[in-house]
């Protein structure tokens, strides 16, 4: 039941909210204090149930959480019939916890992305002056490695020698290809649009 409450937590939030929106209008709008209050209070239920289930979860290891403190403050402003208090105040930390997970999983997407651009593979320079195909995971630094016409930079480094343009809207979302030459930076997962480098 508390994993079946807390994977409805968003549902949770949604709810609260409009729950808060049908009391502050019921009291300045309707001006039933009855519904305002209850509205009100059911809200500030909906809204400390999740949070009350992650305080126990944690003093139960012995923990203080900031759930712990958020239930305490929300159910004693309930106790003293402070329920505009009680109800904002766990919609807004619900709210918080929201936003944390869509930052989280909007990150880890973005890590994911640019992980997944990066080649696998790095033409890399042996002691005879050849270039030859290793896997990304086998270059040292050091290495000078070869990237040519349309590949992808497989490592960060400096340029060596040549010039090219590289496309980096990949990791500045700027679409415009920059001019590389001796001494600039370039990124893993980035596109040479023209030109060889060494780097």
């Amino acid at each position: 039941m508390q994993q079946y409450i807390l994977s409805k937590k968003n549902v949770i939030t949604v709810i609260s909210g409009l729950l808060i929106v049908l009391g502050f209008f019921s009291h300045f709008v309707l001006e039933n204090v009855g519904l305002s209050e209850w509205s009100l209070i059911i809200a500030s239920v909906f809204g400390i149930t999740p949070i009350a289930i992650q305080a126990f979860q944690a003093m139960k290891v012995k923990v203080i959480s900031i759930d712990v403190l958020v239930s305490i403050a929300a159910i004693g402003a309930l106790f003293i019939q402070n329920y505009e208090e009680s109800a904002i105040v766990t919609f807004l930390f619900l709210f918080g916890h929201y936003l944390e997970q869509r930052t989280l999983n909007q990150t880890r997407s973005a890590i994911k992305e640019l992980t997944e651009m990066a080649p696998e593979s790095a033409l890399v320079q042996t002691d005879d002056g050849e270039f030859e195909e290793v896997e990304v995971d086998d270059v040292d630094e050091g290495d000078i490695l070869l990237v040519k016409t349309g590949a992808k930079v497989p490592v960060d480094g400096t340029v060596l020698t040549g010039e090219g343009h590289i496309n980096e809207a990949s990791i500045t979302g700027e679409a415009v290809p920059v001019n590389k030459i001796a001494g600039t930076e370039v990124f893993a997962g980035t596109i040479l649009e023209n030109g060889t480098i060494q780097i």
